[in-house]
């Protein structure tokens, strides 16, 4: 048996309230978890001898690629209409 068989088996003979404290748990560990791997990419890129790339380098190649669109969705009256109020 996996361990993923024997959590599923352990938690099917929780109580509901358990079983939405135990997914809590492992949401948990799993946002730490990511955390920590953000953590460890931020030192790495510390440690880096390459510049910092901005979100504009990534995308740069698709600036432009829409036709007939305006520049900029606030100058679409329509778009607009009724904001603020």
């Amino acid at each position: 048996m996996t361990i993923l068989e024997k959590a599923l088996n352990a938690i099917q003979e929780l109580s509901l309230e358990q079983q939405q404290q135990a997914l809590n748990f492992i949401e948990y560990l799993a946002f730490n978890s990511s955390d920590q791997q953000v953590e460890e990419i931020r030192k790495a890129s510390f440690l880096s001898d390459q510049p910092d790339i901005s979100c504009y380098d990534l995308s740069k190649e698709w600036i432009g690629i829409a036709n007939d669109l305006p520049d900029d969705l606030s100058t679409n009256k329509k778009y607009m209409e009724g904001y603020g109020t």
